[in-house]
C-alpha cells in the first residue's frame, strides 16, 4: 500500500542540509560543540576576509573548513593557504581590577603584547607538526580581544617584529577585535610580509562610533 505522504524531492533534501554539509569535514560528521566552534570562527573571519582584500587587493574564499590550521582559502591569484585565528586575551581578573581600581576599560597594552608574542611562538611551534596543512603557506591572525591595536603595536620594536618575521609563517596579521561592535569591522596591523607592514586604516575610519 502506497503512502499518501509525498516524498520530499533529494534537491529539496539537498537544499535544505546545504548549511550543515559545509561543517562537515570529509568523513567525519561534527557534533554540535564543534560547529558552534567552527561558526563563531568564521564569524572571526568574515571582518578580516574584507579588510584583507581591501589592503592587499586579494580576495580569499573558504574552501575548507580545517581544524590545523582553522581554514583553507583560495585567494584570487590562485594560491591556497591556510588561516588559523588566535585570540589574545589578558586575564579577566586583570581586566576587572584594572575596571575598578583605574576606571580602565582595556587590558594593559605592555602586557597583550606579551602575551601576543607567545602565541605567535606557541602557534609557530604547532604549525611545525606532521598533521598541520599548509604549513608553509599559513596566514596567522591574532585576534585582540580587549585592548587597541594602536596602543600595543607601540611596543613591538624593530628588533621584536624582526624576530616574528623569523617564524615560519607565510603571513601574520595583528586584528583589533576591540572596535567590532563599534565600527563594524576591524582594523589590521602587518607584521609579515614586509610589504603589508605597519597599521591601516579600517574602512569606517574617521566614522563615529556607532551608536
Amino acid at each position: 500500500m502506497k503512502s499518501d505522504i509525498a516524498r520530499p524531492h533529494n534537491s529539496t533534501i539537498n537544499r535544505c542540509l546545504s548549511p550543515l554539509l559545509k561543517f562537515f569535514r570529509g568523513d567525519v560528521i561534527l557534533s554540535n560543540q564543534d560547529i558552534g566552534k567552527k561558526a563563531a570562527e568564521e564569524n572571526d573571519l568574515e571582518p578580516f576576509l574584507k579588510e584583507y582584500e581591501r589592503i592587499t587587493n586579494f580576495s580569499l574564499k573558504i574552501i575548507e573548513r580545517t581544524e590545523r590550521p582553522d581554514f583553507i582559502v583560495q585567494r584570487s591569484d590562485g594560491t591556497q593557504l591556510g588561516i588559523e585565528l588566535t585570540k589574545v586575551m589578558c586575564n579577566p581578573k586583570s581586566i576587572f581590577w584594572a575596571r575598578v581600581l583605574n576606571g580602565e576599560e582595556q587590558a594593559d597594552p605592555i602586557d597583550t603584547a606579551i602575551h601576543l608574542q607567545k602565541a605567535i611562538y606557541r602557534k609557530d611551534i604547532k604549525r611545525s607538526e606532521s598533521n598541520w596543512k599548509l604549513s608553509k603557506r599559513t596566514v596567522l591572525l591574532l585576534q585582540l580581544m580587549d585592548s587597541s591595536i594602536d596602543q600595543v603595536v607601540l611596543f613591538l620594536d624593530v628588533q621584536i617584529i624582526r624576530e616574528i618575521n623569523k617564524t615560519g609563517f607565510f603571513e601574520i596579521w595583528i586584528g583589533d577585535y576591540s572596535i567590532l561592535e563599534a565600527y563594524g569591522t576591524i582594523q589590521l596591523y602587518g607584521i609579515k610580509p614586509k610589504k603589508w607592514q605597519g597599521l591601516h586604516e579600517h574602512f569606517n575610519s574617521g566614522k563615529k562610533p556607532y551608536g
